[in-house]
């Protein structure tokens, strides 16, 4: 819908105007009437009409003026001159601003000031339609120099540098120019990247795009800043850096960041982490630069989110985490089976700082994690009607998009209160609060020889009624559950320990241990020893 404007300092043509325009008809929305012509303009700069209908000779300012002072704001603005004058000099004014009709007032008609309108308006609609093809072109053009920068960079990267000369023109190209100044190299990583897609509804293409527009946007701030794509969720930032007696490049540098992390956050409601490489005023060099700034990527793990700074290299600790891995998932599980909130998130901020103190290699912590999400499942899902939300595939993925060890922390915690939160939906579903009882018994007892009649008698209920009670509610008698529990337990214990079969089955509260053998191959499938051997090379895989 186009907006009109109408100025004449005679008011009865404005009220006969704005009743012979079939306004819905056409699509028109009466922004207003004014028969001042220097209240018009102020108007008008607040809020700019589509289409001016105007007297010429008014007091104040002329319509010829009124015209010429709007065009200064908007170029696109249609008019029409209504006057009572069929003089050549105002006619030829006319032309001279582009007015789109001039009409004498004795003429007017509503069939005339119709079709006049019509035509107005498909003007502004192929004026609109331009100005959108333009923009979808100027879309494609800056989304086709992204990518051929990108495929440059990649190219610098990967390949042997054969032509230098015409390597250092395509360099110029793209406003690298290193006989100008030296360049401080920068690696941005957008964090969180899959959830960020997932909460703007953008795909990747979309998200790119958007990110290169703020940040183009804001380096053009700074001669000679130049951004590159490296993937859909990183990119290299080129940055002029001297350092001079009058100039600190990079603390010029590190406030330029940083404006293009706040515009980041403000536009896009996207954080990013900006990691300094090396300063550098030669271009053979820059591959040189560009794969050691990437190797160091590992070693922001222990960093926040949000970070912009040099990642400073240091040695991971030669230690084993998985020593502590029966002990973290011990304590968990007992949390989770004991509906702990708060236990549970003390325990596994207590396990992360651990980690952060002793600076393990990334890739062990995140399998320690993983491995010990995947153990709980297992373990739970011998209670009746466990069941989770999250499938291994899934696991799996979410957990290669983690950076940082916060991101871990709270990956770990929407997993374990998922849990936790399953576990106390099964114990409230339950028919009867012995069954969850009982379930909890077996689970703080599995170090002892655990029999019906001790469990019924902890119960307060006869024995056969509690047998027949289980067997009614869960499709296992109780016998069947408490062997089931015990050889979950012992495959956790060969998994993550060192301990023997004989120790393991002395843990587990039997004596025989032929007997344990037997009713661990009955339930597994294999003997202990021979599961442990598989265990074993689990183990050793890097």
């Amino acid at each position: 819908m186009y907006k009109v404007m109408l100025v004449d300092d005679d008011y009865p043509v404005l009220e006969y105007l704005e009743q012979i325009i079939p306004w819905d008809e056409l699509g028109l929305l009466m922004q207003g009437m004014y028969d001042n012509p220097l209240e018009a303009l102020e108007h008008a700069k607040a809020e700019m009409p589509d289409i001016l209908i105007t007297d010429i000779g008014m007091p104040h300012i002329s319509g010829i003026e009124l015209i010429r002072q709007l065009k200064v704001l908007n170029g696109e603005l249609c008019t029409i001159i209504l006057s009572c004058y069929n003089d050549f000099h105002y006619a030829q004014q006319a032309v001279k601003l582009n007015v789109q009709d001039y009409m004498l007032k004795e003429s007017i008609s509503p069939d005339t000031i119709t079709t006049q309108l019509q035509q107005l308006c498909g003007r502004l609609d192929a004026v609109r339609e331009s100005r959108k093809q333009r923009k979808q072109l100027q879309h494609i053009l800056n989304d086709n120099k992204a990518e051929l920068k990108q495929k440059f960079l990649l190219g610098t990267m990967n390949n042997q540098i054969w032509h230098k000369e015409e390597w250092l023109d395509t360099l110029r190209q793209y406003g690298i120019n290193y006989e100008a100044h030296p360049y401080l190299l920068v690696l941005y990583h957008i964090e969180q990247h899959a959830q960020t897609k997932k909460n703007l509804n953008m795909c990747d293409d979309m998200l790119m795009y958007a990110v290169d527009n703020v940040m183009d946007e804001m380096l053009e701030k700074v001669e000679g800043a130049i951004s590159f794509r490296y993937s859909t969720k990183s990119g290299f930032l080129f940055i002029p850096c001297r350092l001079t007696v009058k100039e600190n490049g990079y603390s010029l540098v590190h406030d330029t960041l940083k404006r293009v992390q706040d515009s980041l956050t403000k536009y896009l409601r996207v954080q990013a982490s900006f990691y300094l490489g090396e300063r550098s005023g030669q271009p053979r060099q820059l591959k040189a630069n560009l794969l050691k700034l990437l190797n160091t990527l590992e070693h922001r793990f222990y960093l926040p989110e949000g970070y912009i700074g040099v990642i400073k290299e240091e040695e991971f600790s030669k230690a084993d985490l998985f020593t502590y891995f029966s002990q973290a998932l011990e304590e968990i599980k007992q949390l989770i089976l004991q509906e702990d909130v708060q236990g549970m998130e003390e325990a596994a901020s207590r396990w992360m700082s651990f980690v952060e103190k002793e600076r393990f290699p990334p890739d062990m912590v995140k399998e320690w994690a993983l491995k010990l999400l995947l153990d709980m499942r297992v373990k739970f899902k011998s209670l009746q009607k466990f069941q989770t939300n999250y499938s291994v595939e899934v696991l799996h993925s979410t957990m290669s998009e983690i950076d940082h060890t916060n991101q871990l922390k709270s990956w770990m915690l929407v997993h374990l209160e998922e849990m936790l939160s399953q576990m106390g939906t099964i114990f409230q579903q339950s028919k009867r609060g012995e069954i969850s009882e009982a379930q909890r018994y077996v689970q703080d007892h599995l170090h002892q020889k655990i029999t019906l009649e001790e469990v019924a008698e902890y119960l307060h209920l006869n024995s056969s009624y509690f047998s027949r009670l289980y067997k009614k509610e869960t499709g296992l008698t109780f016998i069947e559950y408490v062997i089931q529990t015990k050889m979950n337990k012992a495959k956790e214990l060969l998994d993550n320990t060192d301990k023997t079969v004989e120790e393991i089955s002395y843990m587990l509260g039997y004596d025989n241990k032929r007997y344990f053998i037997q009713l661990f191959k009955n339930e597994i499938g294999v003997p202990p020893l021979i599961y442990s051997r598989g265990s074993d090379t689990r183990r050793s895989k890097p």
